[in-house]
């Protein structure tokens, strides 16, 4: 028995630190009860790439829009999509228009799109340029008011705060100059 006991006493020995180490660790604070930081709700609920959306209104298609990039917000029923092209269906005579943009914000809530950078509109015969605009989904009232250059059949308009709805007929803008060919008929856009 002499002959095991020393083993045992130095294997026992090796241990005591570890056990003293790990009962002195488990005095400190539970790692349960540590706090986390609420979420940041600048932060979207979603982030895709390449996307196409359909957005319905009374079973017939309103708009699909294109982009790049979006982020949803469902809290807020925002959406912000980047690089974007939207194809609006359903104007007076029904032809589609295309809206262009870097951005749009969709505000599903207040049924509004705001386009910004590089806005185009277009119509047949008709095409609208512009920094920004808003889509009032509601009124179907597009307002545009920084400067805005307005071509149909060849002839610009130049003016600001543009007044108009999706099939950009009739249009309303101040401060208009113009260039190309106006007659009596042109005076009434």
């Amino acid at each position: 028995m002499n002959r095991l006991c020393p083993p045992i006493l130095i294997w026992a020995a090796r241990l005591l630190p570890f056990l003293a180490l790990l009962a002195l660790s488990a005095c400190g604070d539970s790692r349960l009860e540590v706090s986390t930081a609420t979420l940041d709700r600048a932060l979207p609920d979603e982030t895709s790439k390449n996307v196409t959306i359909t957005e319905f209104n009374k079973g017939e298609i309103d708009y699909i829009l294109k982009a790049g990039k979006i982020e949803r917000f469902y809290d807020k029923r925002i959406l912000n999509a980047y690089v974007v092209d939207i194809i609006a269906f359903g104007n007076k005579n029904n032809e589609t228009t295309l809206m262009k943009a870097d951005s749009t914000i969709v505000d599903d809530a207040r049924n509004l799109i705001y386009a910004h950078g590089n806005v185009q509109l277009d119509s047949p015969g008709v095409s609208v340029r512009t920094s920004r605009l808003t889509w009032d989904r509601n009124s179907d009232e597009i307002i545009a008011p920084d400067k805005v250059t307005l071509i149909r059949e060849g002839n610009i308009l130049r003016g600001k705060n543009l007044r108009t709805n999706i099939s950009i007929f009739p249009t309303e803008m101040d401060s208009v100059s113009a260039e190309g060919f106006f007659g009596e008929e042109y005076l009434d856009w």
